[in-house]
């Protein structure tokens, strides 16, 4: 596999002096022509962890249901095109309510050239269609201080959050946890539980409103996965929640508790742990922890987690801050108007037999 990181471009003759790649690159949405070239991607990341383990990931496969006629939500795979071969890919999936998308693998051809370059150029000439099709929000995951970081950050993506993937495998220990399927009402409950937990920066950056924790909403490009949601409750007040979703063998974990009842940790991780064993089949089960959720992490370990990868979660908006340009005064002269004789007060100047002026 070619390293991607061992040669920077410096340009030259015959180079596309906008990305530095060495020779000019069109970027495009995928075509039908695009779709066998698409298997010589000498490399493939698979960016939107841990997600995107619920089924092996094939760019062929993505660009084919992206060019299905399937509206709004399909999804949006670009091709960078260097003579008549793609050299690179940027797949993105819409996400419901507000069409924002998610980044979920890159790839490249590139030879003995570095990919950057070249995705660097793909993700910029996303960023400018979802606009055009008003799209607010982008947001990429990827590994820290890897080339992909680097490509979002190159176009402006910023990072919001770290995050730290955690993955277990059998024996799945079971556990006699009380814990409330959840129910459709509970929405709400659920996102004032995260709105406590979150800092307030990534909130304003995910955006989140409660129909994030519907039960119902499995997001786009997840065919076939399946999603339930686990509470622990004290005095009708929530103070810990799991969702689990699933795929065959393949289980993620979302964890949100209050941070000053930390103690549930143990009790909500048995809970989940004991749900996902009861439901059958059992291979590799994720969980995502962020920065400000270490004492999860630690609590995960104490059960059989082991970090697989750490990641940095971007975002990048489509719209800009407009600048008000200074207004400069400009004296106004009024006019001396010569004083009325006493009467009725007015406000339009007349004759005092006008009904106007009475």
């Amino acid at each position: 596999m070619t390293n991607e990181r061992s040669w920077r471009p410096g340009g030259g003759e015959g180079s596309d002096p906008e990305s530095g790649y060495p020779v000019r690159l069109e970027v495009r949405s995928v075509r039908p022509g695009d779709v066998l070239d698409l298997r010589g991607m000498t490399t493939v990341l698979a960016l939107n962890q841990p997600d995107i383990n619920f089924s092996s990931y094939s760019p062929m496969r993505a660009a084919l249901s992206a060019l299905k006629p399937r509206g709004k939500f399909k999804p949006r795979l670009f091709t960078a095109i260097s003579g008549d071969h793609v050299v690179g890919f940027a797949h993105f999936q819409p996400l419901s309510p507000d069409q924002r998308w998610q980044l979920v693998a890159i790839g490249s051809a590139t030879g003995v050239f570095e990919a950057s370059p070249v995705w660097e150029q793909l993700i910029a000439e996303s960023v400018v269609d979802a606009g055009l099709r008003g799209v607010k929000r982008l947001y990429g995951r990827a590994p820290i201080e890897s080339a992909a970081a680097e490509s979002l950050a190159a176009v402006g993506f910023s990072p919001y959050v770290e995050e730290s993937i955690l993955v277990t495998r059998p024996p799945i220990a079971g556990s006699n946890v009380k814990m409330r399927a959840q129910e459709q009402t509970d929405t709400w409950a659920i996102h004032q539980l995260y709105n406590s937990t979150v800092p307030r920066q990534v909130q304003f950056a995910e955006a989140f409103t409660s129909h994030r924790w519907d039960l119902r909403a499995v997001p786009e490009g997840m065919p076939g996965v399946s999603s339930s949601g686990w509470l622990i409750e004290e005095r009708h007040l929530i103070i810990g929640y799991s969702r689990i979703r699933s795929r065959g063998a393949v289980h993620t974990i979302e964890l949100i508790y209050s941070p000053e009842r930390i103690d549930v940790l143990d009790d909500l991780i048995e809970g989940t742990l004991a749900r996902i064993k009861l439901a059958g089949r059992k291979d590799r089960v994720y969980c995502a922890t962020r920065g400000y959720q270490q004492e999860a992490a630690t609590a995960l370990e104490r059960h059989g987690f082991t970090i697989a990868m750490e990641q940095e979660l971007h975002v990048k908006y489509t719209t800009a801050n407009v600048r008000v340009a200074q207004t400069e005064a400009i004296p106004f002269h009024a006019e001396v108007i010569e004083k009325l004789p006493k009467r009725v007060p007015s406000f339009l100047p007349g004759k005092p037999q006008d009904e106007s002026a009475t």
